[in-house]
């Protein structure tokens, strides 16, 4: 289905992220590109529990002009702040996070959307409120992967995930940043950091679009999307219940490893640290693996071929489609 159509698709009222997922996926199994082509079909064949009455209503109308006009103006504002949108069913859709259990029905762009056909990328978070010895492993470990030519992915938080996209930037790294919506900076304190990984050619991506409410639940789904990028997550500082944990189950759904600092080999003075408490606690229940600087090369070895598992596939060769 086409951006416009499936983007007014998004808009009515009752229509979520996993039904408007549900919708685009069918779109594309059945090769239905257009709203009169999906009012042919019917309603009723929809792959949804529950129909919406605003999404009933819409397609048997057929009145879809007024919806499309408000939509294309909402584009041309867009574009003229520099955002692009990709869709699901979009062959720029960056196909490894078709892997992640709720994939985003759409992505808000803003920068070098090429980033996103590298499947070669780490993503490198963490707690905002790190040690010193934290953003040295973080600066470390974007400088050696940089060299080994990933790209390094993070959410532009305060703390770990500053260092990483600051350390990208500082050693030539291309750089994504997942955020809440690429227009709103959050936080306000790194919108002049998120206008530098722009200008030297970095990403900037967010699956709610412009001028979305920020709440907390936000945060916490787009950590996900850092993980669906990525080859791996390496997780530097967190505690037990920060936020990171999100991005690491993610990464652990899509069975993707996650490492984490060796904190006896980094030779952190003090082991009882709240900072260290969730990745020592991860190695423990081994859903993470400890690293060094001796185990970057057999780890990029295995990102390689993690990374060359990744490729394209069209939903149309898993899935057999309706008789129309």
């Amino acid at each position: 289905m086409n951006l416009v159509d499936a983007l007014v698709l998004n808009g009515m009222e009752g229509v979520g992220d996993g039904s408007i997922t549900k919708i685009l996926e069918f779109t594309s199994l059945n090769r239905i590109g257009s709203l009169e082509e999906l009012a042919e079909v019917g309603i009723h064949k929809l792959p949804l529990k529950r129909i919406p009455h605003s999404l009933d209503g819409l397609l048997k109308s057929g009145e879809f002009d007024a919806e499309r006009l408000r939509i294309n103006d909402e584009l041309q504002t867009w574009t003229k702040h520099g955002v692009t949108v990709i869709h699901r069913n979009s062959a720029k859709y960056p196909k490894q996070l078709l892997d992640l259990l709720a994939p985003p029905p759409f992505l808000f762009c803003k920068g070098n959307t090429s980033l996103l056909e590298n499947t070669r990328a780490i993503a490198v978070v963490g707690t905002r409120n790190n040690s010193p010895k934290g953003a040295v492993i973080a600066e470390k470990t974007v400088k050696e992967f940089h060299n080994r030519s990933f790209v390094i992915v993070s959410g532009l938080a305060l703390g770990i995930d500053t260092i990483a996209h600051k350390a990208a930037l500082e050693c030539g790294a291309p750089t994504i940043a997942v955020l809440v919506d690429v227009q709103k900076i959050s936080p306000a304190t790194n919108r002049g950091l998120a206008e530098e990984i722009l200008r030297k050619d970095g990403l900037l991506i967010a699956e709610n679009m412009p001028g979305s409410p920020t709440v907390p639940a936000f945060f916490a789904k787009r950590d996900r999307i850092q993980a669906g990028l990525a080859t791996a997550v390496f997780a530097i500082e967190t505690s037990k219940d920060g936020g990171t944990m999100f991005a690491v189950k993610a990464a652990r759904e899509m069975r993707r490893p996650v490492f984490v600092p060796d904190a006896m080999a980094a030779k952190y003075k003090d082991l009882s640290l709240d900072v260290i408490q969730g990745t020592q606690y991860l190695v423990e229940i081994g859903q993470a693996r400890p690293y060094t600087n001796l185990l970057y090369d057999r780890i990029t070895e295995e990102l390689e071929h993690i990374s060359q598992g990744l490729r394209p596939v069209d939903i149309r060769e898993a899935q057999v489609g309706l008789e129309l």
